[in-house]
């Protein structure tokens, strides 16, 4: 097998792993979304269920990087959590870069 060949053949599961990516990072999304909105709709006093426990330590790492550069210097934070928005922003840029990469490499095979 040449080297253009296996190189040709590499394409392929490149823009599949890539598009896989992205896929994962969809998912993740709504997870944040649905993360933001259970934050929303239930009260302080109420006791978090598994669920909601569960979707804070999935999303909190990526929302603890923008809830720390958002807070002010002296340790306070702005009254309105973003960091949800701001996650949800970097996710979709990063996802359309990986989405024209995937296209990139799938049309150099044809």
């Amino acid at each position: 097998m040449t080297a253009s060949r296996r190189q040709n053949l590499a394409f392929p599961i490149l823009a599949s792993a890539l598009k896989g990516i992205v896929l994962f990072l969809h998912l993740y999304s709504w997870l944040i979304v649905i993360s933001a909105a259970l934050t929303l709709f239930t009260r302080q006093k109420d006791k978090p269920g598994k669920v909601k426990i569960t979707l804070k330590k999935l999303t909190d790492p990526i929302n603890n990087i923008f809830r720390e550069m958002m807070s002010k210097p002296g340790g306070k934070r702005i009254p309105i959590d973003i960091s949800p928005i701001l996650s949800l922003i970097l996710i979709w840029v990063i996802s359309g870069l990986l989405i024209h990469l995937a296209e990139y490499f799938y049309h150099l095979t044809y």
